[in-house]
């Protein structure tokens, strides 16, 4: 657009403003040579300076001394003042002659004969190539501790040169970290088990609370302290909750408590990292939470309005305080302190406040949304004080651009959850890839637990998943590591092994980023943590060799009939296992359905070689059943603290899980894409993992309950609960629930009569008693699972008394939770229940689950071990549902922990057939309709990457990994694919890649709907794309020729980011010879250009269409003739290319593009933007009649009078059309064939987009 070259006018500017109307007097001086006048004028200004100085002078503090101020107090006071003005620098480590945590009498330690990963690139290394992550790996060495220090890391220390009381303590060539660094924690505020007396988390007296401390809460008894201790953490920031807008103050700990640790006193003070508190830190929260806490009519928050309120008041009272602060000081410097007639102001409310907005404090922000981030980010510029990361952060990777914007010039960073998301509103958008996308942008990524929400003993695996999902190995671990280290202010002293830093260290029984990885043993401050530690049995592997392609995600998906792949390493499906060794591998063949051949398949291999059949080529192949998703709410609930998205609550009735199914949602998506195909679902009792009713076995890629194989049980089975929650309503006591239980089910052996519903309570269990459905019961205890054994046992007392029978009755009765089920594994085993695990890692969250196994290296196993020993049937459930993303990576952890118990088929089982065994069903299963999954490598491993799901359809569904598929995934057959052709808008200059609010409807359609449109990312992406540019007008068609091009930024007036634009492409002498030729027997006269670089018409949306810049570009100017004839023949020539898989894209505006009207919209005034929308939509309506004709000529025909439409001189003034000419040329490329269109918003105007191919969006 014009505009976009002078960055658009200011509404108002000098050379608007209208000349002084009327004629120039030139006895304006006289007027002062009026005596009367001026002399009042004088004595008038005489008078006001004089009270202006007497008023200076009178606000100045007294120089007298006052008799009523205490002089030692003031003098205090003047201290103080030196203390408000220091600015806190990170504290050194290096050069300290010992830590300051360092206990006299503590013997030092050689670990030797270690793998080491020091925390950072070699010396040398440039900050470009560190951040790509050159000059990390693993050295081989040993690490000397003494006096709380880490004093040497070489290879070989001499023994000789040591102290004799040194320890010596032998790695075995295992891999040795820093300790682990948890930047959201709540242990010790957040005791577990939870209980009302031990709960510190949040003080909801007030929204606003930055005056307290969570320290004066902090519990040092706390179990889960030394619990997350045993994953390897050694360090962890405590926070307030996330109730209130200002929560208040958070304290840095390390998990070493009292003598046993190391210690000499059993306190909090004692915990700190840093007993100097160099730094101070704070927690604050956008969002829902304080809305929910304190939200209703009259009382503030209400909305996200009132919250920025909230927050912006408080920072005023501050910033005051501040203000008044300063002032005394300097009054107190100038004229001293004995001539102050007051103390220095102070206010213990706004302290904190105060010193934050002095720099002194860290300030940790929970934020998820858009909306919050931009708000708080607007708070840190107008009060102007920084922020340390934003947490929980779901959406910062939507928007690094507005990080950027905070006030300090340092970018947050984001302290994420790997995949937990879905369990309220503002989590529903997120990604798994967000930490790999923010650290692409030059952000950083860290990961913690918000301990006790996950258990922070497993925080190392957060960075484990999100090195799965794509974010390097080295950055992946430095999250958890030196980063939040620095970002604590304590970038210097823990989260690297180097001299000179915090004796802080774990070793690890295999790579910290693996499934399973646990800790060997743990030092703090030098201290090792764990007198007998037990140590799993595993093989020392060595290092994960970061693999780069996991950097590539996945996103599209291809439903095809047919379908080989090939490199198949191993085959783990139920009756056909087949397992390959010294490198061989085989080949497995789908069809319509099934899977025809798994072995050479040559014949069917070469058929698929000569044929349109698709083959999959994989290096290390893995074909396994699918996963059963069992104890979450999937089907049933779609946002988990959302009642709108939710079956609801059954605290007292009774319902069918299949009445509530809701199918074709995210989490079923997801579900599937991570190999989830069927999952059983039952209503909820009252929250999470509390179930009632009966449960629905379905499909989780259905559109709807009705369609065919969707459901394939409508009721699995009947449930209870008796966790803490069946103390609700009608059951005040677990016993009272537990003898509702017997009652129900002795009434149901006695009377045959279940009246007229079959559908009630009474009729299923009736069918429990009969055998015919398994009961389910969810519970944790130990002692409760007793009772309901003791149950079971008598119900099948009166069935054996009333059947009479030799053989006596059984009631088919299964547990889902368990955490507390090792302790009566051998009663379980003896009565046939069998345990669905939930969560498959328990620990004491609950007062039911405060005896769970948190295993090694504290305990010898975990329940699952105990189980199994025990030989109870065993399957891993699901407390929580954005877990369907984890089911593979669980069972690895059950496998590789279970020290030599299972086999990788049966760990996955774990997932899929036990949990049918468990419940004494069949599992609904067909050759003609399998349900499998293919993938490369383990997915008991973390680096497996799901490949294709068969779901019992005709079609496997092929997951595409971005450009890289195209080389893996391909067709043999000679056919060319027909490209596309769009004509797409491309706003205004750079603005869609900058963020503009006003382009975001087009910006995500750039960025979604195009790369679909053109098949981008698939084996059908095009071999090229021509870009038709209105910003290139020439009396020939002009074509760029040059292998590559560089970029012309015809705009002008933005922010200088948008001259650093990049956009390497090829260009493709080649094709736009093809081009040339195509034009010219079309009769035109082309003209080939190598020099023009590529405007903004073409690199600002492909920018965002296709990012990867790996495919061939060529540019194609329009004609400065307009003539509709010539531009419909330059696309007939590009129809003839669009054959060869060439796609043609229209760069312009095609609704709209008149200055004047642009303008007046950007003004905001509600009625003209009313008038210009309507002449847009009638102008709209006639062009897109026109544009999709499906006859060619019928639409040449009828886009050739496009002059004649409503409003045409309006929406493209004459000699002006040259955004309009794109569409000419794409409806030109177009065949008889459907066309398409959709619409953008850009400034409350309807924008449209008109397209042709086999993709529909």
């Amino acid at each position: 657009m014009d505009s976009e070259k002078s960055g658009m006018l200011p509404p108002y500017s000098a050379a608007d403003l209208p000349p002084p109307s009327g004629p120039r007097h030139s006895h304006y001086h006289k007027r002062w040579l009026r005596p009367r006048r001026s002399m009042k004028l004088i004595v008038g200004c005489l008078a006001f300076i004089a009270f202006a100085q007497w008023k200076q002078i009178s606000i100045l503090p007294s120089r007298e001394p006052s008799s009523s101020l205490s002089a030692e107090r003031l003098q205090q006071d003047l201290a103080t003042c030196a203390k408000l003005r220091h600015k806190p620098q990170d504290p050194i480590g290096l050069g300290r002659e010992k830590n300051a945590r360092f206990v006299d009498g503590q013997r030092p330690t050689l670990i030797r004969n270690a793998t080491i990963w020091v925390g950072e690139a070699v010396e040398g290394t440039s900050p470009e190539d560190a951040r790509a992550g050159k000059g990390y790996s693993w050295i081989t060495a040993d690490v000397l501790i003494d006096y709380g220090l880490i004093q040497k890391v070489e290879a070989d220390i001499s023994l000789d040169s040591l102290p004799k009381d040194t320890q010596i303590w032998d790695a075995k060539g295992r891999q040795l970290t820093s300790g682990i660094i948890d930047m959201h924690s709540h242990a010790g505020v957040g005791a577990l088990p939870e209980l009302v007396g031990n709960q510190d988390v949040n003080e909801m007296s007030n929204d606003i609370t930055p005056y307290v401390r969570s320290i004066d809460g902090l519990n040092p008894l706390d179990p889960q302290i030394q619990v997350i201790k045993s994953g390897g953490v050694t360090t962890s920031l405590v926070l307030p909750g996330s109730g209130n807008n200002m929560g208040g103050e958070a304290f840095v700990i390390k998990h070493a408590v009292g003598k046993p640790d190391g210690r000499t006193e059993l306190s909090a003070e004692d915990m700190l990292a840093d007993p100097d508190r160099n730094w101070r830190y704070m927690k604050m929260a956008c969002g829902e939470n304080a809305k929910r806490v304190y939200g209703k009519v009259g009382h503030s928050p209400f909305s996200r309005l009132g919250e920025s309120w909230e927050f912006r008041h408080a920072f005023e009272q501050a910033a005051k305080l501040v203000q008044e602060q300063d002032d005394w000081c300097a009054a107190a410097d100038k004229f001293g302190v004995e001539s102050q007639s007051s103390y220095l102001p102070q206010d213990l409310k706004w302290e904190s406040l105060s010193a934050a907005l002095r720099g002194q404090v860290h300030i940790n922000t929970h934020c998820y949304t858009i909306p919050d981030l931009e708000a708080f980010v607007d708070h840190t510029n107008e009060f102007k004080f920084p922020v340390r990361a934003f947490h929980h952060a779901h959406q910062t990777f939507l928007v690094p651009e507005i990080l950027k914007r905070v006030w300090g010039g340092r970018p947050p960073a984001s302290a994420l959850f790997a995949d937990n998301m879905y369990y309220k509103s503002e989590s529903y958008i997120g990604s798994e890839y967000a930490g790999k996308i923010l650290w692409e942008n030059g952000l950083t990524p860290v990961y913690v637990s918000d301990n006790p929400v996950l258990n922070a003993q497993h925080v190392l695996f957060e960075a484990a998943k999100a090195y799965r999902y794509g974010l390097p190995y080295h950055a992946a671990l430095s999250g958890v590591t030196s980063a939040p280290a620095e970002l604590l202010g304590l970038g210097q002293r823990i989260g690297k092994i180097k001299p000179g830093f915090d004796a802080d260290i774990a070793v690890w029984d295999s790579d910290p980023l693996s499934v399973g990885a646990a800790p060997v043993q743990v030092w703090i401050d030098g201290a090792a943590q764990f007198s007998d530690p037990f140590e799993l049995d595993k093989p020392l592997d060595g290092p994960i060799s970061p693999d780069p392609k996991l950097a590539n995600t996945t996103e599209d998906t291809t439903d095809l009939k047919e379908v080989v792949f090939t490199g198949v390493s191993n085959v783990w499906l139920s009756g056909e296992e087949a397992s390959t060794a010294n490198g061989e591998t085989v080949n497995v063949v789908f069809s319509n359905g099934d899977i025809k051949c798994i072995g050479a398949c040559t014949e069917d291999v070469e058929a698929a070689k000569s044929s349109s059949k698709k083959v999959v080529d994989l290096k290390n192949g893995h074909i396994t059943e699918t996963f059963t998703a069992f104890g979450s709410l999937i089907g049933l609930n779609e946002i988990d603290n959302e009642a709108d998205t939710d079956n609801g609550r059954n605290p007292t009735g009774f319902s069918r899980g299949l009445d509530g199914l809701v199918l074709d949602n995210k989490k079923l998506h997801i579900a599937k894409k991570y190999g989830v195909t069927k999952a059983i679902s039952a209503p909820k009792f009252t929250g999470g993992l509390t179930h009632s009713g009966t449960s629905v076995g379905f499909n989780t890629d259905a559109k709807h309950s009705l369609e065919k194989g969707a459901v394939w049980a409508e009721d699995v089975a009947v449930h209870r609960t008796l966790t803490l929650a069946a103390k609700r309503g009608d059951n005040p006591s677990i016993s009272d629930a537990i003898g509702k239980l017997r009652h129900t089910l002795l009434e149901a052996v006695a009377t045959n009569d279940t009246g007229s519903d079959p559908f009630s309570e009474a009729a299923y269990l009736k069918k429990v008693v009969n055998g015919e459905l398994p009961l389910v019961l969810t519970v944790h205890s130990a002692d409760t699972i007793v009772a309901a054994l003791r149950v079971k046992a008598t119900v099948e007392e009166a069935l054996a008394a009333k059947s009479q029978s030799k053989e006596s009755p059984k009631l088919r009765v299964s547990i889902i939770g368990g955490a507390e089920s090792h302790l009566v594994a051998p009663e379980l085993a003896a009565a046939g229940v069998g345990v669905l695990l939930a969560p498959f890692q328990s620990y004491s969250y609950t007062w039911d689950q405060r005896r769970s196994l948190t295993g090694a290296p504290l305990t010898n196993g975990t329940a699952i071990d105990t189980l199994l020993d025990a030989g109870v049937v065993t399957a891993i459930g699901l407390e929580e549902d954005w877990l369907i993303r984890d089911l593979g990576l669980l069972a690895g952890i059950a496998q590789k922990n279970g020290n030599g118990r299972l086999s990788e088929k049966k760990a996955l089982d774990l997932v899929s057939s036990n949990v049918y065994k468990i419940l004494g069903i069949e599992e609904t299963q067909s050759k003609k309709a399998r349900h499998f999954a293919v993938y490369e490598g383990s997915p008991l491993e973390i680096d497996g990457r799901i490949r294709a799901v068969g779901s019992g359809r005709e079609t496997v569904s092929v997951f595409v990994i971005n450009w890289i598929t195209r080389r893996k995934l391909r067709t043999s057959s000679p056919t060319m694919t027909r490209a596309a052709a769009i004509c797409v808008a491309h706003g205004g200059g750079p603005m869609p890649v900058l963020g503009d609010p006003g382009h975001a409807s087009i910006t995500a359609s750039l960025q979604k709907r195009v790369p679909k449109i053109l098949k981008l990312n698939t084996p059908d992406a095009p071999r090229a794309i021509v870009v038709v540019t209105a910003h290139w007008s020439e009396g020939a068609p002009t074509i760029s020729s040059g292998e590559r091009h560089d970029l012309y930024y015809d705009y002008g007036g933005f922010p200088r980011e948008a001259y650093s634009l990049k956009y390497p492409a090829p260009g493709s002498p080649s094709i736009a010879n093809e081009l040339k030729q195509a034009l010219e027997k079309e009769g035109l006269s082309p003209v080939m250009n190598s020099r023009r670089g590529w405007d903004h018409g073409v690199f600002i949306p492909l920018l965002l269409i296709h990012p990867a810049a790996d495919i061939p570009v060529i540019q194609l100017s329009v004609l400065a003739s307009e003539d509709p004839e010539e531009h419909f023949r330059m696309g007939r020539a590009l129809s003839a290319l669009r054959d060869t898989n060439v796609a043609v894209v229209g760069s312009g505006f095609a609704s709209l593009h008149n200055m004047g009207k642009l303008r007046s919209l950007m003004m905001g005034d509600p009625s003209t933007a009313k008038r210009i929308g309507t002449q847009v939509n009638e102008w709209n309506k006639e062009l897109t009649g026109a544009a999709l004709l499906e006859k060619r000529e019928d639409r040449v025909k009828a886009l050739s009078n496009w002059r004649k439409f409503s409003h045409s001189y309006e929406m493209h003034p004459r000699y002006g059309a040259e955004h309009f000419m794109p569409l000419l040329v794409c409806a030109g490329a177009a065949n008889d064939e459907v066309g398409r269109e959709y619409n953008d918003d850009f400034l409350g105007a309807d924008i449209k987009t008109y397209y042709w191919g086999d993709v529909r969006v």
